[in-house]
């Protein structure tokens, strides 16, 4: 892989210190994962310190939930008290009560199971809050999942890694004659035939324009943060912006404990133990957990629900994300490995776990892929005013 060569010093560093100040630029060093905290601002407040609030950055936060699930509601809503986060609930359907009629089907197309309708119209009803409220942004969540105790340090760099990868560089001596804007990734908006993948140290990475709308970069469609796998653009596509940044990160497992089932190895291959990767989504499955912006937003609720109802609800995402032939247009989705939430297993009986299969047996032991510190896991030490960073179950212990 091409490794991102920072520019050399010298008259170079002192007229782009002129420019930071200039452009009202402030820059964000990497959190606890990377080295040093605190945000050097230069006239003005950066985005970024919105990731720590009770929406995450966004506007809202929504929940998709069948209401029959009181005991999904119920651990959700308390993992987001301890973890200081505002939920708003969207209320889903029995597929069976989803005429079929309502769907955007060709003309001989079979209709969809009612779990497929009924997932399908759970999310669109979160989207089209989205619409009808004009919000900047939202995340939307499945209500069986888990994150770690840290997900708000954890976003902070998530942040910083996304704006590297979208927001245009300060201008400096290499590129201030340039005629439309430069950034980190060679690759990005459109990637040219046989480009390689450019690999950043987010501790290492170089300045960009901070974003005026979002704290994860201006020009952004759906970030894929929950998932059940994600692969990274092979080199030389021409479909996929080819940058990763990549940044150590004690909340990821050990390589021997990192699930990255259902997506390329890469992670575990050609990374140090430890490491988080943020690159464009590539063929990602299961739709956990992501945030849109008003723009994609849109797009979802025309692509999914007024013109081509193709596949499960996530297969259609992944078809807007990929650009692929039935979809009018390609979105701008960004994602992260291992990923910020995925699904909580919980102690029990395993018929809880999916509304869609009829799931047998018993689970002795409640768990969630690559979460290490998980706030499902962690409810008892939490209601009982035990723990600490010294005594919180840790799942996955090196």
């Amino acid at each position: 892989m091409i490794s991102w060569r920072r520019p050399s010093w010298g008259v170079a560093a002192v007229f782009c210190l002129l420019l930071v100040y200039l452009f009202d630029v402030g820059r964000a060093r990497v959190g606890m994962y990377g080295g040093e905290r605190g945000e050097k601002e230069v006239g003005r407040r950066d985005l970024a310190e919105d990731v720590k609030n009770g929406t995450l950055g966004f506007q809202e936060i929504f929940v998709v939930n069948l209401p029959k699930r009181t005991d999904r509601k119920d651990a959700m809503t308390l993992a987001a008290a301890y973890t200081e986060i505002k939920l708003s609930w969207i209320y889903g359907l029995p597929g069976d009560q989803i005429p079929d009629v309502t769907l955007p089907l060709s003309q001989n197309q079979t209709p969809p199971s009612p779990a497929s309708k009924g997932s399908w119209r759970a999310h669109l009803n979160a989207i089209q809050a989205v619409v009808e409220k004009d919000l900047g942004s939202a995340l939307v969540m499945e209500d069986d999942v888990d994150w770690d105790l840290r997900l708000k340090d954890q976003l902070f760099n998530f942040s910083l890694a996304t704006r590297t990868l979208i927001q245009p560089l300060v201008p400096n001596l290499e590129n201030i004659n340039s005629k439309s804007p430069q950034y980190a990734d060679p690759s990005f908006p459109t990637p040219k035939p046989g480009q390689e993948p450019t690999d950043i140290d987010l501790p290492s990475r170089p300045l960009t324009i901070p974003p005026a709308s979002s704290p994860y970069g201006d020009d952004w469609d759906i970030l894929w943060l929950g998932h059940c796998g994600m692969s990274t653009p092979p080199p030389g596509t021409t479909t996929h912006p080819l940058g990763r940044i990549f940044y150590p990160d004690p909340s990821v497992p050990d390589i021997p404990s990192v699930d990255v089932s259902g997506g390329t190895w890469d992670l575990t291959t050609f990374y140090p133990p430890h490491t988080r990767l943020v690159h464009h989504a590539y063929s990602p499955v299961c739709s956990l957990v992501y945030a849109v912006s008003q723009r994609g937003a849109r797009t979802i609720l025309y692509e999914l629900s007024i013109r081509n109802f193709t596949s499960a609800y996530d297969n259609m995402l992944r078809e807007l994300c990929d650009g692929e032939d039935m979809r009018e247009g390609k979105l701008v989705c960004l994602s992260v490995q291992p990923a910020l939430w995925t699904h909580w297993r919980e102690r029990g009986r395993r018929g809880k776990e999916s509304d869609i299969s009829g799931v047998k047996g018993w689970r002795e032991r409640g768990e969630s892929r690559n979460v290490r510190w998980s706030v499902r896991g962690n409810l008892g030490r939490l209601v009982r005013g035990v723990g600490g960073e010294g005594g919180w179950w840790d799942q996955w212990p090196d």
